[in-house]
């Protein structure tokens, strides 16, 4: 599920070798404007012997200020907390497309600089698409060599572990599930349409099979769903379900991690008004950016029923991720949520 840039250190230009930025979080994320949602960025500043610095001053400029803002404005400057790290607050994404945010640091007459590479789209469903088409191309994994370096903490599970299983919840099988629908004018015998949105959790579970060691992960959800009936009769219902949104990790003892990704997905549903039901199961493989082959399958479940202009019932998510070979070895991913949702005719 989410999901949109890995928490795997990603080291940045520097201008000079005393001083340099490590973006921790913000690489290659994939903001959504019409929830007006963004991965903010996380950088870390750290001197000649790769220890980080409080107190530099951190400037975050938006190229072109057109992209996106900081609450409004196209710079914002922060200074290093205790653990040499700045974060950006307010960043709201605006205009389709690419953009970058440039980053100086400044502490003692010294000065390095960084680059951020993000991509704005409009919809969740795009969001889940361009996650997935990184995570094809190898850059959703943990960047070469970088994550392995940043092993060894959380109880010994690396980067790189979690890493491989963050970018196939995130880019794998949940973007696969996203079919494409078509809207009313596209079919015109779809008089009935229920939509509504929920918000709930979901319980994750990484586990590296050669060490046994394993850490917890639970995710925010919110979410926008729409019922869409071709055929709504109390003996026959027939049509499809999609469920669009964002997840935001909000407790882990992970290492390195997806701050917050999309998620979403597709089922078809058949029965009565009384018993609407449905499943749909996809899976998706991918290369990691270490050589490992991560595959993933995302499950959604819906059981419900329909009463006048109403339509209720829970909904299952499930993405079962197994990666193998590569630097970060066999791990194994379960991510689950049960929700109960309420839809309206529109």
């Amino acid at each position: 599920m989410a999901l949109v840039a890995l928490g795997s250190p990603v080291l940045a230009q520097q201008q000079t070798a005393a001083l340099r930025i490590v973006v921790v979080e913000g690489e290659d994320a994939v903001n959504i404007i019409q929830q007006k949602t963004a991965v903010r960025p996380v950088v870390e500043v750290r001197d000649r012997n790769n220890l980080p610095v409080p107190g530099a001053i951190v400037t975050f400029s938006i190229e072109g200020g057109k992209a996106a803002t900081f609450g409004g404005a196209s710079t914002l400057t922060v200074a290093t907390n205790a653990a040499g790290q700045a974060a950006v607050t307010g960043l709201t994404p605006s205009a389709a497309g690419a953009f970058q945010i440039q980053v100086s640091a400044a502490f003692q007459g010294q000065v390095a600089t960084a680059t951020i590479a993000q991509t704005n789209v409009m919809t969740a469903a795009q969001a889940a698409a361009a996650s997935a088409a990184t995570s094809s191309g190898g850059s959703a994994g943990s960047t070469g060599g970088g994550a392995g370096a940043a092993g060894g903490g959380g109880g010994g599970m690396s980067a790189t572990t979690i890493g491989v299983v963050g970018a196939a919840v995130a880019g794998g099988a949940v973007a696969a599930t996203q079919i494409g629908k078509k809207d009313e004018e596209e079919q015109p015998g779809a008089k009935n349409i229920f939509s509504g949105s929920f918000a709930g959790t979901t319980s994750e579970t990484v586990i590296a099979r050669n060490t046994g060691q394993a850490c917890t992960i639970s995710r925010s959800v919110n979410v926008t769903t729409t019922l869409r009936l071709e055929t709504n009769e109390p003996s026959n219902v027939s049509g499809d379900l999609e469920m669009n949104g964002t997840s935001t990790v909000t407790a882990t003892n992970c290492v390195s991690i997806v701050p917050s990704n999309a998620i979403g997905g597709s089922l078809h549903v058949s029965g009565s008004q009384a018993s609407v039901r449905g499943t749909d199961s996809r899976t998706n493989i991918t290369n990691g950016a270490n050589g490992e082959v991560i595959t993933a399958t995302q499950t959604l479940g819906f059981d419900g029923s329909i009463s006048g202009n109403t339509a209720t019932g829970t909904l299952k998510f499930e993405v079962k991720a197994t990666s193998t070979g590569g630097g970060g070895g066999p791990v194994d991913n379960l991510q689950t949520g049960l929700f109960s949702i309420t839809l309206t005719k529109s």
